[in-house]
């Protein structure tokens, strides 16, 4: 069984909107034309919170398929 690749998360933008208490985080999902925003209160929070969004969304199938089919995470080629 091939061992998975870990996840590598870029933080892309920390936003916040008006009224609400808590900062946005938006992570690109290296590799992948992935994103994945969340809400949290500080930067370890917010990694922890994609990685688990992540792992129950089961992206690494997803990511390894793509990337068996020739892309690289789905990515094209120019």
């Amino acid at each position: 069984m091939k061992m998975e690749e870990p996840v590598v998360l870029e933080l892309v933008e920390v936003y916040r909107y008006e009224g609400f208490p808590e900062k946005r985080y938006r992570f690109h999902v290296k590799g992948t034309k992935i994103y994945i925003n969340v809400g949290a209160n500080s930067v370890e929070e917010a990694v922890e919170k994609a990685k688990k969004i992540f792992r129950n969304l089961e992206l690494s199938k997803v990511v390894a398929l793509a990337r068996s089919k020739g892309g690289e995470g789905g990515e094209q080629k120019a």
